[in-house]
């Protein structure tokens, strides 16, 4: 007799991944690709939708403690007011206490981020 599904099946090596993403974290997610489609420019917006793609994918999967997915939202949701606040996008630095929480892979990735940005804003 056929065994009762416990879920779709998963390669080996791949972690289950959580239920549908929670109801805060997908209207934040909506918005802000909303956001990008209408503020930003083309290259901008390829470079922020990937971004933001990784980013909510990295932070809902389920080692992720609540504590950080709190802080990963209200950031997000700061970025979601400072676009929707700004006739025309323009970057903002951030500040020291933000880039002190950053860890050495995420300071690596915005240096990268900053690299690519600037390559397709035609900066030096």
């Amino acid at each position: 007799p056929p065994r009762p599904s416990a879920g779709p099946a998963r390669g080996p090596g791949r972690a289950a991944m959580p239920g549908p993403m929670p109801a805060e974290g997908r209207v934040l997610y909506r918005s802000i690709m909303r956001l990008h489609r209408t503020k930003l420019p083309a290259p901008m917006r390829s470079l922020g939708d990937a971004y933001v793609k990784k980013e909510f994918r990295l932070h809902y999967k389920p080692n992720v403690e609540d504590k950080q997915r709190q802080m990963f939202l209200r950031e997000w949701n700061g970025y979601a007011a400072t676009i929707a606040a700004q006739s025309s996008v323009v970057g903002k630095a951030m500040s020291d206490d933000q880039m002190g929480k950053l860890n050495d892979q995420q300071k690596l990735q915005l240096g990268e981020l900053e690299k690519t940005a600037k390559t397709l804003g035609g900066g030096a």
